[in-house]
């Protein structure tokens, strides 16, 4: 009997838990149906609000149409003009900067020429200058060493007829002492030699 019970309560059990689980379900459908509701109330007033922003647009367009569009226009022909005038100055004066230069250029070419001409020119004189130079410095130099020969000739003879005049009766003294040293250094000599040899 206790297990037909306790069937029975989990029969009950069963049927309230599946009554409870629609209730829940039923509860969920109600919000979600609540939720689907506002947001086509939202979708339809975002699409009346773009109806109306859609007027105001074509409104705005309109208004510059008529009134900037044609401002625009004016000033941009405007700025074209402007443009083109300036391009055409500029234009010119690049020209006439272009043949300042041109002549500037064929002004130095001229000046470059003339100034090899005149670096040849001085090449060539300082070329003949340094032969001359060299030339004349040869000259100078075997006239000064033939002086300075003939003068060394001069003072050498000099030189010796002084020698001769100032020691010929000197040298004759001389060396007659000398002889006379070298006589007393060998009998000097001898005599040691024979004392040591006991001769003497």
């Amino acid at each position: 009997m206790d297990t037909f019970m306790d069937k029975l309560a989990q029969k009950l059990n069963a049927q309230e838990m599946i009554r409870a689980n629609s209730a829940a379900d039923a509860e969920e459908m109600d919000q979600l149906k609540s939720q689907l509701r506002e947001y086509d109330e939202c979708l339809a007033q975002m699409q009346q609000v773009n109806k109306e922003l859609k007027a105001i647009n074509h409104e705005m367009e309109k208004l510059m149409s008529e009134t900037i569009a044609p401002e625009v226009k004016k000033l941009s022909e405007e700025s074209v003009a402007a443009i083109e005038k300036l391009q055409q100055e500029n234009a010119d004066k690049l020209e006439e900067l272009g043949q300042r230069y041109i002549a500037k250029l064929e002004e130095l070419k001229q000046s470059t020429e003339v100034l090899d001409e005149l670096q040849k020119h001085l090449d060539e004189k300082l070329n003949a200058t340094e032969e001359n130079v060299h030339k004349e410095c040869v000259k100078v130099y075997r006239n000064v060493q033939a002086a300075v020969v003939e003068e060394n000739e001069k003072q050498t003879e000099a030189i010796a007829k002084k020698v001769k005049s100032c020691l010929g009766g000197r040298l004759n003294g001389v060396l007659g002492v000398s002889i006379a040293a070298l006589l007393v250094a060998a009998a000097d000599i001898v005599l040691h030699v024979l004392s040591i040899l006991h001769i003497f």
